[in-house]
């Protein structure tokens, strides 16, 4: 299963001293210890966002090594992104990176705490035709998530 990381909720998949940490422990163990699962990453706003936060680097260098980071090409992302701001005219719509980044991978899984995005994350309307918006992983009850149908062929990496 590949899986796109809210930014917001690193700390809980990384940091074994974070409230939370134990809520994601099926998510890492799956990414860990799982054939052909990945943290996908992509877009400028994203890569943004992550250089941000240092102390994560080390992670995302050790999944890149392992195989475990699967890179959306960022043009691909950004330009999805042009497209969704124009698409949606409100000032509520802050992550249209993210959408971007699930729209142009086909990745099906959002690891997110953060409840704000959810009207936008899944609203049908602005994935493509055929593409189904991601399913929310917010804790070990959503470990029903974690299951080889959603693991996909990611698109433009």
């Amino acid at each position: 299963m590949c899986f796109v990381l809210d930014i917001n909720s690193f700390h809980r998949v990384f940091n074994p001293s974070t409230a939370g940490y134990a809520d994601f422990a099926p998510l890492r163990e799956w990414l860990y210890n799982r054939p052909r699962t990945s943290l996908v990453i992509g877009g400028k706003r994203y890569r943004e966002e992550m250089n941000k936060m240092p102390k994560y680097w080390d992670k995302l260098v050790e999944l890149k090594r392992v195989r475990k980071l699967s890179e959306i090409l960022d043009v691909a992302v950004d330009a999805e992104e042009a497209r969704l701001k124009k698409a949606v005219q409100s000032k509520h719509f802050n992550d249209p990176h993210i959408v971007a980044l699930f729209c142009t991978s086909g990745c099906r899984v959002f690891a997110s705490h953060d409840k704000q995005a959810d009207p936008y994350i899944t609203m049908k309307g602005l994935y493509p035709k055929g593409q189904r918006p991601p399913s929310i992983y917010r804790s070990a009850k959503h470990a029903h998530l974690l299951r080889n149908v959603n693991i996909v062929a990611l698109r433009n990496t």
